[in-house]
């Protein structure tokens, strides 16, 4: 069984790795393409316009660097573009009718323009602003300023015409990844559940263990897949509505985040257990059929894992699933073993801290899943949202907020009389006077 177990993981590893490789080749012909293709209209829609060079390389040029991966990105390099290149070809002409060219005045040039950029937060296209203003400087011309802007502006509104039409949503990306995700956490399940009935040796539970903690790494690299899915639908038209779609994706991995800790405390318990030093006193976690009651429920566990991410990424597509029931099946069958194996854990054992621990991850895990099952998926809306507008004091800092509550309480609170206690007439016992009263020592 375990190297059956074995081969279909190695032939799940390769399908991935080949399904990954197929993902990556085809995202990549497509950006090239779109690339491409933008370029070349750029050019050509420049070279129809009058008051442009002859060639107007910069057309396609600024095209090929604004067009980026989302919408929103594309915008952005946009706005940067145009301005750097409107805003060192004014620095440029301004110089130019003063004082013309010389080797200080283009020193004041390359300084005014830096100036510009770094005030105006250009980012990248920061040096675009004192290459613009060189280059205009140098030709002493106002109709290649003139070229130069014209040609920015038609690579800039071809290369946004193209991400509006052609930005993708990568919502399906994100589903992918965590149902990937809960995949990963199934498997690791299942290793703990073969390694807890087989007992093998304890650098098995620390292998289980550097596994269950590199865990993180793969939360993290969904974390991302989502983040980019997030960013593809701002101010994309293709994204309108599926704002409830990515809070519900965020929900789904915040409960295998938690259920990722869990399994490595988990797994830090199982390592501490097969860590510990023989001892003459008999321990119920090392019988056999304790051991087996406790890999029944992590299987339990790791196969409600397993559909759980089946049925979380049938409710994105469809809005529906026929997954509960197996779901409720295998958390119920994990509560009734984790039932019996608690009656089988004796409370007077000298490791009772060990075995509640174990007892409370278990519970963890199976409480985790239960309200990811009850989260209704409605699926994708087919109208965006409507975010409140925050109050004001909402919008005002925390400091700023702790100062008004102060002042508000202060304003609010009845005003007290001072209690006036009256005066001590009588002067305090000397040492001598009291040491001397009576029953003092008594």
């Amino acid at each position: 069984m375990s190297g059956n177990r074995q081969m279909r993981a190695a032939a799940d590893a390769v399908v991935t790795r080949v399904g990954l490789r197929g993902l990556r080749v085809q995202p990549t012909a497509i950006v090239i393409a779109r690339l491409a293709v933008t370029a070349v209209l750029s050019f050509q829609l420049a070279s129809w316009l009058p008051g442009t060079s002859p060639r107007p390389i910069l057309a396609p040029l600024t095209a090929i660097l604004v067009v980026q991966v989302t919408l929103y990105q594309t915008i952005h390099h946009v706005w940067q573009r145009v301005v750097s290149v409107v805003v060192g070809v004014l620095v440029a002409a301004l110089l130019s009718s003063l004082v013309g060219f010389s080797w200080w005045s283009l020193s004041l040039a390359i300084t005014a323009a830096l100036i510009c950029g770094f005030v105006l937060r250009l980012g990248n296209y920061t040096l675009e602003v004192p290459i613009s203003a060189m280059l205009i400087l140098s030709l002493e011309n106002g109709a290649a300023a003139e070229g130069r802007i014209v040609e920015t502006l038609v690579g800039a509104l071809t290369g946004l015409i193209t991400g509006i039409l052609t930005s993708p949503v990568k919502i399906q990306a994100a589903e992918e990844a965590l149902e990937g995700l809960s995949g990963t956490l199934a498997r690791h399940l299942h290793d703990i559940a073969e390694a807890v009935e087989k007992r093998p040796e304890p650098r098995t539970f620390d292998r289980l263990l550097f596994q269950a903690r590199s865990l993180s790494r793969q939360v993290h690299r969904v974390d991302g897949e989502l983040v980019q899915a997030e960013e593809s639908i701002r101010l994309n038209p293709q994204g309108v509505g599926m704002l409830r779609a990515m809070v519900a994706l965020r929900e789904t991995l915040a409960a295998l985040e938690h259920c990722g800790i869990t399994i490595r405390g988990l797994a830090r318990c199982l390592a501490d257990h097969a860590n510990e030093p023989e001892q003459e006193r008999e321990d119920p976690l090392s019988k056999s059929d304790t051991r087996s009651r406790l890999a029944a429920t992590i299987g339990h566990l790791a196969l409600a894992m397993s559909t759980y991410g089946r049925m979380r990424r049938q409710q994105f597509a469809t809005g529906t699933t026929d997954l509960e029931d197996p779901l409720a099946y295998h958390l119920n069958a994990a509560r009734v073993e984790r039932v019996n194996l608690a009656e089988m854990l004796r409370a007077d054992s000298p490791d009772w801290p060990l075995h509640g621990e174990l007892l409370v991850h278990l519970d963890r895990l199976r409480t985790e899943l239960e309200s990811g099952r009850r989260m209704r998926m409605e699926g994708r809306p087919n109208r965006r949202l409507r975010v409140p507008k925050p109050s004001t004091s909402a919008t005002l800092s925390p400091i700023r907020r702790r100062t008004d509550l102060r002042r508000a309480r202060r304003h609010s609170r009845p005003r007290t009389t001072r209690t006036q206690f009256p005066p001590l007439h009588r002067p305090l016992p000397t040492v001598r006077e009291f040491a001397s009263w009576p029953g003092r020592h008594d």
